[in-house]
């Protein structure tokens, strides 16, 4: 915090989630220069050419995917070309594609490592500048979850193993549902979660399985036991119009619901893997 905030002569302000200032844009847009761009151009200096290495690779695989430019305009000697035309095309980018840009990186870098640096320092400054947002598996989504042991438990259960997919599968819908920022849809990110549990219960006792019997083979407290069962109930409810058509708008499941049987959900199949299968794979 600089001087001015700290002492009140600078209101500290909060951006809202639709909003990204040009300065908050440059910021943004230097960070993934820095990260990827910078050695092309560092290259060109010393001997104006940069071959076919893998930073220009994702350089012209992110000018044909992302911005859908024409691969004839950025041939490999070409370099310093292409550099511009990304550069130009990402200053015309709105706030959302912003977002959108940092999360295609982050899924599409084939280095792992520089992929983690890069989410680390965008976090940082998503931190540093008050934007409302983190990332889960690569996905740029509400800060409201800003609990790093509750973000854990969700890219924990998005890594299961192949033997889960289904699981997998429903609460990766989930987590793009919650986190859709143009048109969230709770109710359904709230059927994905607990059909991610559902997934998990048919996979270990079958189709005819409940999610009480597989409680049961867990051997958890009876408290334990009741307060998930109950959870269960509330999503199975037509009053809430999660399962069935809703007839009471006010009983509408909204972001806080959404958030906290992601969460729950991915804890559960954290837990129940763990103990039935001696953890995840």
């Amino acid at each position: 915090m600089l001087f001015s905030e700290r002492y009140g002569h600078k209101k500290v302000k909060m951006l809202k989630k639709d909003e990204m200032p040009g300065a908050m844009k440059n910021r943004i847009l230097n960070l993934i220069y820095e990260h990827f761009y910078k050695e092309i151009v560092d290259d060109l200096f010393i001997d104006n050419s940069f071959g076919d290495s893998l930073a220009l690779r994702f350089a012209k695989f992110v000018w044909t995917d992302f911005f859908t430019g024409n691969l004839f305009e950025v041939d490999t000697n070409k370099s310093r070309l292409i550099i511009a035309k990304i550069s130009k095309s990402s200053m015309k980018l709105r706030w959302f594609e912003v977002y959108d840009y940092i999360e295609f990186i982050l899924e599409n870098l084939p280095d792992r490592t520089k992929t983690q640096y890069f989410k680390k320092d965008i976090l940082n400054l998503f931190k540093k500048e008050k934007i409302p947002y983190t990332i889960i598996n690569n996905r740029i989504c509400s800060s409201k979850i800003d609990d790093i042991e509750e973000i854990k438990e969700i890219e924990k259960a998005l890594k299961v193993s192949d033997k889960y997919k289904s699981v997998r599968e429903h609460l990766i819908k989930a987590l793009d549902k919650w986190a859709d920022r143009k048109n969230p849809d709770y109710a359904n990110s709230i059927k994905e979660s607990i059909s991610a549990v559902e997934s998990l219960v048919q996979i270990q006792l079958g189709k005819t399985g409940t999610l009480g019997k597989l409680i049961d083979k867990l051997d958890v407290h009876p408290a334990l036991k009741k307060g998930f069962s109950n959870l269960y109930g509330w999503t199975s409810s037509e009053k809430t119009g999660i399962r069935h058509a809703g007839y009471n708008e006010e009983l509408k499941p909204e972001e806080p619901e959404a958030r906290y049987m992601l969460v729950t959900c991915s804890a559960f199949v954290n837990y129940a893997i763990a103990k039935l299968d001696g953890g995840i794979e």
